[in-house]
């Protein structure tokens, strides 16, 4: 059960095509789809005159049908939706998909009729894909309400799950997906998403126990809050998500007052909330059919790594070099094992991985089958590829073919963990291909060494998500009632959510600097103190590495005339005097909040590595150490942690609950927080401090 019961209309035993005639290919198309998927249940044609249509008889109404009917496809014009579903109610008709178009696609007249058809259609009870939607196709009853393509002969062990908010799209893929050997469990062109949404769907074929991972194109997630539930649904369900989303644009600078509104943008938001609930991401259609199928295949992967065999030693340099671009862990053979591969390899040979077990076996085949009983025991191998090519024809057939593949396929299914062919090139799995495979027992064939290593890659991230689980989150911190303004008030605000925070005085007079600068007793920061004023250093409010009580309160006097000269309308509160802090190391910690995605967290190295790099690790708040830990490790920088400059390493442990600290305040801030950054966060050694800080109020 998901929150909209789609289990009637995804799966009907009967089927309705309201609005079907000889003039509208519409319908046409819908009768072709069900006699291709050699759907065995009664099909109702409706028209409004009735008589022979298609060749078949119709009825004048879907009243008129007199028995039950699952699900219909609605085919009228856009003027005749509201009594098509009227009379759809009627029948007793409460699920169907409507292709009909003219609606909040093209514009806010049709979004309005949209919105006034389908909340009666909801009063009604129905349950509708679209409108503009081009139906679905279920590979498991097969059954296809719509007019998607159906690509024959149809592929056996439906296993990937397909939604694409693309109607066109959807029957690209699902025609790749036939000639790419990639099973198909549904097809679902979602269209305008009035009813039956991206998330909906995704649910259902979580909950499907014949789809094994689910295909995602995606134009706009509409419901963040319960795309993430169903994410998180999934993850514990051990069934992966992959998803190719298109549209990816920049955050607007509604937090431009601060740099954090050019190191968060929604694309980055949006990746980061994949990343941390285990969705797949992908660039091209290619890759999302590819990985989806791979991880369908492939499952929970165990807590080891890859290794790999082929008969080419470029083979092997490509595939470590396209295995570390998407971040493969190939396994070192340990001792045991090297002496296992060496006995069997010729002189000539190398025991390491990538294993190129040489042209020995074009004419001994069966060296394919002991180079995996050599490297399968070892404790480091959790999956094996083996690199030869399928052949798509029988004129492709050569005197070595079938005996290779042989050997590959009894080597895999004896090896006790998952295993593959791997083709080198991107090419169509030719039912040739398929039928060889079969008869050699082989489990999986997977085609291209770029796409087949994302996968892999992909594959052992999601597997190792998938075994640790999605943390709970935290309790929300309790709300903070007071509105920071100032540097000194942000400051004080997170030093009371625990947050440590450079110790400071408020001057108000010289005298009152000099006192300040007397208590602190070394190099001192002045900086000015205004609620009208964000960037200080634009106004020339801040003085560094002063020394001395007559220096800094000449100082003082300075910075107050100068920046009344240049702000003068700016109400002044005095100076903030604080310790100078040197050495050590600065962390940028900023926290924005997307319109859709809500509050996000980003952490990064400052200076040169944020302002130019951008090198930043972003989640959705909140967040616990834990996650912060991780999020330092995916800097590029990370190994300055470890010692800066000769320095001590970073008390990694004692930042990441600074920084999960920072992100509970900005929780707290409440809903009017646009942003907060805090630039720097001072560390040196097990010392954090906040230096500076700034809250942005969206009102």
């Amino acid at each position: 059960m998901t929150a909209l019961d789609l289990t009637q209309l995804l799966r009907p035993r009967s089927v309705a095509i309201i609005g079907a005639s000889d003039k509208n290919p519409w319908g046409a198309m819908a009768l072709r789809v069900l006699k291709q998927m050699d759907f065995s249940g009664p099909v109702h044609l409706v028209n409004r005159r009735g008589g022979e249509v298609l060749g078949r008889r119709s009825v004048t109404s879907a009243r008129a049908i007199q028995e039950p009917v699952d699900a219909a496809f609605v085919v009228v014009p856009a003027s005749g939706l509201a009594e098509a579903i009227e009379d759809m109610a009627a029948a007793g008709i409460r699920h169907g998909a409507i292709v009909t178009s003219g609606f909040a696609e093209v514009g806010d007249e049709g979004a309005a009729q949209q919105a006034r058809i389908f909340a009666r259609a909801e009063d009604l009870g129905l349950t509708l894909l679209g409108p503009n939607s081009l139906g679905f196709l279920n590979f498991v009853d097969r059954v296809g309400v719509g007019t998607l393509p159906v690509t024959t002969p149809l592929l056996a062990d439906p296993r990937v799950g397909l939604v694409s908010q693309s109607g066109a799209t959807a029957g690209i893929l699902s025609r790749a997906a036939n000639k790419t050997n990639v099973s198909l469990s549904y097809s679902v062109a979602l269209g305008n998403e009035a009813r039956v949404g991206l998330s909906d769907v995704v649910e259902f074929l979580v909950d499907d126990a014949t789809t094994r991972s689910i295909a995602v194109f995606a134009e706009s997630i509409r419901d963040p809050a319960r795309f993430l539930g169903v994410a998180r649904k999934a993850l514990a369900a051990r069934k992966p998500i992959v998803m190719l989303k298109v549209g990816v644009g920049e955050l607007a600078a509604a937090v431009a007052q601060a740099h954090t509104g050019a190191l968060v943008g929604d694309n980055k938001i949006f990746e980061a909330a994949c990343r941390e609930y285990g969705v797949v991401r992908v660039d091209t259609l290619e890759e999302l059919l590819h990985t989806a199928d791979f991880l369908a295949y492939a499952g929970v992967l165990p807590d080891a790594k890859f290794a790999v065999a082929s008969i080419s030693g470029g083979a092997c340099e490509m595939i470590a070099d396209r295995g570390d671009d998407h971040g493969v862990p190939f396994a070192r053979f340990d001792a045991a094992t090297t002496a296992r591969v060496k006995a069997e390899l010729p002189d000539f040979g190398a025991a390491h991985n990538p294993l190129d077990i040489t042209g020995a076996a074009m004419s001994d085949p069966d060296l394919f089958r002991r180079s995996i009983a050599a490297i399968a025991p070892d404790p480091q191998v959790g999956l094996i590829g083996v690199c030869f090519e399928a052949p798509a024809a029988e004129e492709d057939v050569s005197p070595v073919t079938r005996p290779a593949i042989g050997a590959i396929a009894k080597g895999l299914n004896e090896a006790g963990v998952k295993g593959f062919l791997l083709q080198q090139t991107y090419q169509p799995i030719t039912p040739f291909a398929r039928q060889l495979a079969a008869e050699a027992g082989l489990p999986y064939i997977a085609s291209g060494l770029g796409h087949t290593m994302r996968s892999v890659g992909a594959a052992f991230a999601w597997s190792r998500l998938a075994r640790e689980g999605l943390p709970k989150a935290p309790p929300a911190p309790a709300p903070i009632v007071a509105r920071p303004i100032t540097e000194r008030e942000t400051l004080d605000v997170l030093a009371a959510s625990g947050v440590p925070v450079v110790p400071a005085r408020i001057a108000r007079s010289r005298a009152e600097a000099e006192a300040a600068a007397r208590e602190i007793a070394e190099p001192v920061v002045l900086k000015i103190l205004s609620p009208d004023i964000q960037h200080k250093t634009e106004v020339g409010g801040v003085q560094l590495n002063l020394v001395g009580q007559e220096t800094v309160g000449d100082a003082y006097e300075a910075m107050m005339a100068r920046v009344a000269a240049v702000r003068p309308t700016a109400h002044i509160e005095g100076v903030i005097v604080s310790p100078m802090r040197e050495g050590g190391l600065e962390l940028f910690v900023g926290v924005a909040r997307d319109p859709t995605w809500g509050l996000a967290i980003a952490v990064g190295l400052g200076g040169v590595f944020v302002e130019l790099l951008h090198d930043t690790s972003l989640r959705l708040l909140p967040v616990r150490p834990e996650m912060v830990k991780t999020m330092l490790g995916e800097l590029r920088g990370a190994k300055v942690l470890a010692g800066y400059r000769g320095g001590p390493p970073v008390d990694v442990d004692a930042v990441a609950r600074a920084v999960a600290a920072i992100g509970d305040a900005a929780i707290a801030l409440g809903p009017d927080l646009a942003s907060l950054e805090i630039n720097p966060l001072w560390v040196d050694g097990d010392r954090i401090e906040c230096l500076d800080a700034l809250a942005v109020w969206t009102a």
